[in-house]
């Protein structure tokens, strides 16, 4: 965003803007001035194509909502919900289907539409007479971009009360927004560069403090770019450090590479600046609060899994929502995302990786039931109200279930004695020994009031194996869990309307030692349905050999419910589960069906 370019020739020295000797506007001057006005020009087509494009999901967020309530309260006032009914419909069968290397093809078309706005501005009002030109709007573009990707990555964002979307359902927009911004400050570099080289002034242009800061900034955000590509699967805690220290290096550096006020750049990076130290501020100040009087019990679990137990719970609480945790005992600066499962008292279920949950872990293992020192920030996340549907597919596969448990406990604590929802809760995991994280939640599932209206499918991917290779009980677990049948749910339990659960795909006795949890669930037919006796099953529900045909178990749940109902599928776990999940949804949602909605809830960082 370097000021030092002539539009052809001049005398006048670089970046001063001095009067010629004959007096009035030099040329350098008017030259500025005019590819300024220009600038802001295109800056505000794009800050109206940015903000048109947020008040396209406000306004359909809003206007949908309105007609679902009217509808619910006043009968007349349904034939204002159904035109938003039919484009829904229409619209989530296309947009929530799988595109490559995008998560949906909503996601694809937002991509696109972002993109599309970013191109026409960077060639609106753009005089091409001069290099220096290009290269300067490309640098405004890098700036104003810099912004829109801060308020993506904000924790307290707007606009998750505005569009119900929170922040880590627009990580992903914050993702393209850092990399569109990163090309637009290397091309602004590149081709200022080879200007200057051109000139044959690239020395004395480099030695400035504003030309020296600007080389800082793109080094930092490189450092950014960097870690968020390469370190933040393998070392999320090196992978955050990073990613914040590059990010303040460079934000100063930008304010000192262009620290006029009149040009407005100084002002558009203080309030990036400022809109990420306000939001840290209120996370910190979060912290602090919940800090007082308040304990977390850590309790350590089969599997190298945790359970996180806090003395306080933070307001406004609820069962799918998460919250970072913060326990010095372990990490004293760092803060994790954990999902809530219960609320009374609030708990947490964390899986050992690496980093700080493994030494959670090993923490939990030394000190078993010990109380230490903790506290929250949040609770943040956004995710349909269950109560407003019929009929509730719950799926999960390992530790995903933190998220569907704590809805399906939710539902049957909101439910009525007039309700007549169905929930079907289906949980896939890896060992026997995995079921005992949710031993408490698996009891209340079978024991509540409104148990028969819930229908519970549990799969273990993983089975033991005898000497022939067919699936088996050991002995150990016979001595470990008093003799209980399991029991077969078949659709037909007391005031349910629940479809018939299809078996579990079968694991032949050459793959009874695989983890299949995370492969790809293409198989749909049938197979003959074994029920392993284990310790599980002290549980009283059924539980069968490999991974559940998701497909099948979905296509059910939705043509058995009536088309003037609504069916809500949630899931929560591995990205071959999700992809299943997504396009078999997307092809149930028709014009002369229920209505379907879809929620996936991010799995992992």
């Amino acid at each position: 965003m370097s000021t030092h370019a002539p539009a052809s020739g001049g005398t006048a020295t670089a970046g001063t803007g001095n009067p010629t000797a004959g007096g009035g506007i030099s040329p350098m001057l008017a030259f500025f001035a005019a590819r300024l006005a220009a600038t802001e020009k295109s800056v505000k087509y794009w800050a109206a194509g940015i903000c048109g494009l947020i008040g396209i999901f406000i306004v359909f967020h809003w206007t949908r909502w309105l007609c679902v309530k009217l509808a619910r309260s006043w009968k007349p006032a349904a034939m204002l919900e159904r035109p938003f009914v039919l484009i829904g419909r229409y619209g989530r069968n296309i947009l929530i289907r799988k595109v490559p290397g995008f998560s949906s093809a909503g996601h694809a078309l937002l991509v696109s539409a972002y993109v599309a706005i970013n191109v026409a501005c960077t060639f609106t009002n753009l005089d091409t007479s001069s290099q220096s030109n290009y290269a300067a709007r490309f640098g405004w573009m890098a700036l104003v971009n810099l912004v829109f990707l801060v308020f993506l990555a904000l924790k307290n964002t707007p606009l998750a009360f505005l569009t119900a979307y929170s922040y880590e359902r627009l990580n992903c927009l914050h993702q393209i927004a850092g990399y569109t911004m990163f090309v637009y400050m290397l091309v602004h570099a590149a081709m200022y560069t080879q200007f200057f080289v051109g000139m044959g002034r690239l020395q004395s242009i480099y030695e400035e403090p504003a030309q020296i800061a600007g080389i800082v900034a793109g080094f930092a955000f490189l450092g950014v770019v960097f870690s968020a590509i390469f370190i933040r699967r393998v070392w999320y805690e090196l992978f955050y450090v990073i990613h914040v220290t590059c990010w303040i290096m460079g934000i100063v550096a930008v304010g000192v590479h262009r620290p006029e006020v009149d040009g407005h750049a100084l002002i558009i990076t203080l309030v990036a600046a400022s809109m990420w130290f306000v939001d840290r501020l209120i996370r910190a100040a979060r912290t602090l609060y919940y800090s007082s009087n308040n304990e977390a019990t850590l309790y350590p679990l089969p599997d190298g899994a945790t359970k996180i137990v806090m003395k306080k719970a933070p307001f406004r609480a609820e069962p799918g929502k998460h919250c970072f945790v913060w326990i010095p005992a372990v990490r004293k600066f760092e803060s994790h995302p954990f999902t809530i499962h219960r609320t009374d008292p609030v708990e947490f279920l964390v899986k050992a990786h690496n980093g700080f949950t493994s030494d959670l872990h090993k923490h939990a293992l030394a000190n078993p039931g010990a109380s230490v020192t903790a506290s929250v920030d949040g609770p943040y996340g956004t995710f349909p109200d269950p109560m407003e549907y019929d009929k509730i597919v719950l799926i999960a596969g390992g530790n995903g279930a933190t998220f569907t448990f704590g809805l399906a406990i939710n539902v049957l604590e909101r439910m009525t004695e007039e309700s007549r929802k169905n929930v079907i809760f289906i949980w896939s995991v890896r060992s026997h020994e995995n079921l005992t994280w949710f031993k408490e939640h698996l009891n209340i599932l079978k024991s509540h009031t409104h148990s028969p209206q819930i229908n519970v499918s549990l799969y273990v991917t993983k089975a033991p194996s005898s000497g022939n290779g067919e699936s088996s009980q050991s002995n150990s677990d016979n001595e470990q869990s008093p003799a209980i049948s399991p029991i077969e749910y078949d659709g037909e339990k007391s005031g349910s309307n629940l479809p018939q659960l299809p078996p579990a795909t079968k694991q032949s006795s050459q793959s009874n030692d695989r983890d299949v949890e995370k492969e790809k669930e293409t198989e749909s037919a049938p197979r003959n349905l074994t029920v392993v006796n284990s310790t599980a099953n002290a549980y009283a529900h059924a539980i069968r050999p490999g991974r559940p045909d998701v497909a099948s178990l979905i296509r059910d749940a939705v043509k058995t419910t009536p088309s003037n109902q609504r069916v809500l599928v949630a899931a929560c776990g591995p990205d071959g589960l999700m992809h299943v999940v997504r396009q078999t949804t997307a092809q149930l949602i028709t014009s002369d069906g229920p209505g379907v909605e879809l929620h996936c809830e991010q799995f992992g960082w």
